[in-house]
């Protein structure tokens, strides 16, 4: 392919480096050049472009990262194969590891000469856009599995390219992925299994491991090969937040506060913290852990909802809460969304949602007294506010149909 047809798309939020680079290609032979500071920049004109048949990245930069905007990038249906180099000046092996989980094609450590640049982009390219058979299969067979969901081709792909180069890890990873699909489970991890034994670095096939183990709710095996793959690759938010979530089910309080204290210490280097999502999910897993209720709630309340102002947030917060048999909390939040029904002029609730709100608050009120000793006064006075709480419930829709049945 001429070089001079090819349009390159540089990523880096510092302008020194990008007025170094664009003369060192363009000696190189390369005349078209987009170029961006960030990956949230870098996203946005890689849509907007023809066509790009390469992206030279840098590794940190703020809004998103090179290994955030490479993640995107492998995951779209449109991009997912194109060539990618990671540059940086970044030696960290943790921070270096955590982009080959993303299948970089190449990566470049800053300073270089003309000669390794011209090395890294020739090679990643004849891999992309001339690969030997091998790869060629592998190619067709992620194509029909991922984007045409055809698991028979899919596998045959897979099956021949294991043949071809039967020491190699991938085949056997695809593979499993086909086999859990169809729900053969024991052959998917004999599958994984030596995947791993082939490339104990493996990433990708770890994870689907430990799925599979969370999903037989076989824990501390899970914890094993996360805990294993950790070790290796120790700069995996994700990673420390489904271990978190796999102490929880151990209920290992210590283990699940310092897995969810590294995921968020990993999410405060990507800005992320006052991402509500991101932090809904460490607040739930925090509440999964028996005796963690008072550390949910902090998280909630620094990060999540920090007015307390939004009923939908605050109602799941009450169920959760509830599940975990946590009623005094429980019912605080749902008075919260109370107190926002009867005295914000705008709140938006409508009728048929605080018919739910207050149904749900009853129920709680009513598992509440359930849990009271026989006969006390304190179990009455649980049920007389679930009834005057129904009341409610049927004032803002009286059709509700299981506020009545709980009435009656």
């Amino acid at each position: 392919m001429d070089r001079g047809s090819m349009t390159l798309l540089i990523v880096d939020d510092n302008y020194t480096m990008l007025s170094l680079l664009e003369p060192m290609l363009r000696k190189l032979g390369y005349e078209n050049f987009i170029t961006a500071g960030n990956g949230v920049e870098a996203w946005r004109k890689l849509n907007d472009a023809e066509k790009v048949h390469i992206v030279l990245s840098d590794l940190i930069m703020p809004k998103m990262d090179g290994v955030d905007f490479l993640c995107r990038v492998r995951d779209s249906e449109k991009f997912w194969d194109l060539p990618f180099i990671m540059i940086t000046g970044e030696e960290n092996q943790d921070t270096l590891m955590s982009t080959i989980e993303v299948d970089i094609n190449s990566y470049i450590l800053k300073p270089f000469s003309h000669e390794k640049l011209e090395r890294e982009i020739n090679a990643v390219l004849k891999e992309t856009y001339d690969p030997p058979p091998y790869h060629r299969i592998m190619h067709k067979g992620r194509e029909m599995l991922t984007f045409r969901n055809d698991l028979n081709a899919a596998w045959a792909f897979f099956v021949k390219a294991g043949e071809m180069q039967p020491v190699e890890a991938d085949p056997y990873y695809f593979r499993a992925i086909i086999l859990d699909r169809q729900g053969r489970q024991a052959e998917a991890v004999e599958s994984l299994e030596k995947c791993i034994e082939l490339r104990e670095s493996h990433t990708k096939a770890h994870d689907l491991l430990a799925l599979m183990l969370h999903r037989e709710k076989k824990y501390e095996e899970e914890v094993a090969v996360l805990s294993r793959i950790t070790a290796l690759s120790p700069d995996n938010m994700e990673r420390h937040m489904v271990m978190g979530r796999a102490y929880a089910m151990l209920n290992n309080q210590a283990a699940v506060k310092a897995s969810l204290k590294k995921a968020a210490g990993l999410a405060r280097r990507k800005g992320l913290t006052t991402d509500k999502s991101f932090m809904s999910r460490i607040f739930e897993i925090y509440l999964q852990t028996e005796g963690l209720a008072d550390d949910a709630e902090g998280v909630y309340r620094r990060y999540v909802d920090p007015r307390m102002d939004q009923p939908r947030l605050l109602n799941r917060f009450a169920l959760l809460l509830k599940a975990h048999k946590s009623f005094v909390t429980a019912i605080y939040f749902m008075e919260r969304i109370v107190h926002i029904w009867r005295t914000v002029k705008r709140h938006g609730i409508k009728p048929e949602e605080m018919a739910v709100y207050y149904f749900n608050l009853a129920v709680i009120y009513v598992e509440q007294g359930r849990g009271r000793a026989g006969g006390s006064e304190a179990r009455l006075e649980c049920y007389k506010k679930a009834r005057r709480i129904i009341d409610k419930a049927l004032d803002c829709d009286f059709q509700h149909a299981a506020a009545m049945k709980l009435l009656d």
